[in-house]
């Protein structure tokens, strides 16, 4: 039997539990495929982030398990150290 979504009538919003969920590989060029809400690691380390409205990257540090608010649309394999990084998508 599926699972029942008792909020899917209640609207997403940026602030709201993530309702996807993506694993990240981090890469130099390639763009996610959905801008980010937040980003979870399962190791802390580095991320080298480009948010949404950014051209450059800058490198975020990290801690494992904590959720960080960030609205990401490249996440650079140069500079990220991080593991297990999961993207959070409303």
């Amino acid at each position: 039997m599926p699972a029942v979504d008792i909020h899917r009538q209640h609207s997403t919003s940026p602030t709201g539990p993530a309702r996807k969920l993506r694993a990240v590989t981090p890469h130099d060029t390639d763009e996610l495929e959905y801008v980010t809400n937040g980003i979870v690691c399962a190791g802390g380390g580095l991320i080298s982030v480009i948010a949404a409205d950014d051209a450059a990257a800058v490198l975020v540090p990290v801690l494992a398990g904590q959720i960080y608010p960030i609205r990401a649309r490249t996440i650079r394999a140069t500079g990220t150290t991080a593991t297990g990084i999961v993207a959070l998508i409303s």
